[in-house]
């Protein structure tokens, strides 16, 4: 972590510049983020907003809601730019919220870094997760929870589906736990923790239990089903299968249930999977940890279906992307072609290393059009083949295939 000055520059209906007077002037605490995006040249920032004695300054940002913590998403890999900016803004009009996203260009002690996305960290407070305050003391709270790949045992949770280890084999599990978000650690006493572990094991309980489906003893008396319905459709129609395995949240208020989200990094989405070439056919969300048991009720399955065919006609139409898209790449404008003159390597394949490329060899694109193209065919493939196969979701849910998990 290194303290730093941070000067935004926010001139409506002009070109910014480092000589001009900053929209907002403080000091920050930054770091790199992320996992696999550690290795590549362009780097990602967690960003937090401090004063001068290391306290929070909660600043208002590009016009988003005033908060102190931040991410600097830098695409290398999306060579678009815009798969998070699409992501996210697309899944808050289906779900109602996941941070919000700006596009800025980056300095970096006055170095052109080139074009960044500026996006709300998922935290608790009435303008991101609306979720109520801890209260010091009190033995119960609200939480958020991240499955990741971990990072202290201090906040890791002990939960149902940990240590009964009731989930199919092939999802991988031994490469996720789950950690609390909120309450901060800080505030995270044994009790507290203990309380959040048995919360949210009731939830996974109740799934994994012959009764899943029970009206009184089911899952669905405890969690916001609209919730899970809207996420998978999401991270399915996107392929965007990091979700579940990692940067998967859960959120519930204390006066609530159990929501699944906000939504968080598209980085890998819409068929730029390093390691795999996602082609747009294919579900593989059913195979996860919840959904595993979700997808066995049939109710659930016609929530996903009758949904999606309900976003088909909008969000998630074609319509709706390309135009989308081409707004972005216009709003963008000369900005990207300032950003590939520092980027423009990688363009070439053989100049990257191996975490920079997607493979098979030949999946690698060698310009910006080309990027956009293969975003926009990636699309239009995934809707034409989910609209003819959104009903074999139907078979995971069918007696014959379930009959040993029902009462």
């Amino acid at each position: 972590m290194v303290r730093t000055d941070l000067n935004i520059y926010d001139a409506q209906g002009k070109n910014n510049h480092l000589t001009d007077e900053p929209a907002l002037t403080t000091l920050a605490d930054i770091r790199y983020r992320g996992n696999s995006s550690l290795h590549f040249d362009k780097k990602s920032y967690l960003v937090k907003l401090v004063n001068a004695d290391g306290t929070e300054n909660n600043k208002k940002v590009l016009g988003m809601p005033s908060h102190n913590n931040w991410v600097m998403n830098g695409p290398f890999l999306d060579k678009t730019l815009m798969r998070n900016y699409l992501g996210m803004n697309i899944s808050a009009e289906i779900m109602g919220y996941a941070p919000r996203v700006r596009f800025v260009e980056l300095f970096v002690n006055e170095q052109y870094q080139g074009v960044y996305v500026m996006m709300e960290t998922i935290s608790q407070g009435n303008e991101r997760v609306n979720i109520a305050n801890y209260k010091d003391g009190d033995p119960f709270t609200s939480y958020i929870l991240r499955v990741d790949r971990g990072d202290t045992p201090e906040n890791e949770l002990n939960n149902f589906t940990k240590y009964a280890k009731r989930m199919p084999p092939n999802t991988e599990t031994h490469r996720f736990m789950i950690n609390v978000e909120y309450p901060p650690t800080r505030k995270l006493t044994p009790e507290l923790k203990d309380y959040i572990e048995h919360d949210f094991s009731k939830f996974e309980k109740a799934l994994f239990s012959y009764d899943y489906d029970d009206d009184d003893y089911g899952y669905e008396s405890l969690i916001d089903t609209q919730s899970f319905v809207d996420y998978f459709i999401i991270n399915e129609f996107f392929q965007n299968y990091d979700a579940i395995v990692y940067s998967t949240y859960f959120y519930k208020d204390i006066r609530g249930k159990i929501h699944i989200g906000p939504v968080w990094d598209f980085n890998n989405a819409f068929g730029n999977y390093m390691e795999v070439a996602h082609d747009g056919t294919g579900f593989e969300l059913h195979e996860r940890t919840w959904y595993f048991m979700l997808t066995k009720e049939e109710a659930f399955i016609d929530a996903i279906i009758n949904r999606y065919r309900s976003l088909r006609e909008t969000t998630l139409s074609e319509e709706y992307f390309m135009n989308y898209i081409d707004e972005t790449v216009a709003y963008l404008g000369d900005a990207r072609d300032r950003n590939f003159e520092v980027w423009g390597y990688s363009f070439d394949p053989s100049k990257l290393t191996h975490w920079s490329l997607l493979e098979p060899y030949e999946r690698n694109i060698t310009s910006y059009d080309e990027a956009i193209a293969q975003l926009k065919d990636f699309i239009q493939k995934r809707g034409n083949w989910m609209d003819e196969n959104i009903e074999t979701l139907y078979q995971y849910s069918h007696e014959s295939k379930n009959k040993k998990f029902n009462h």
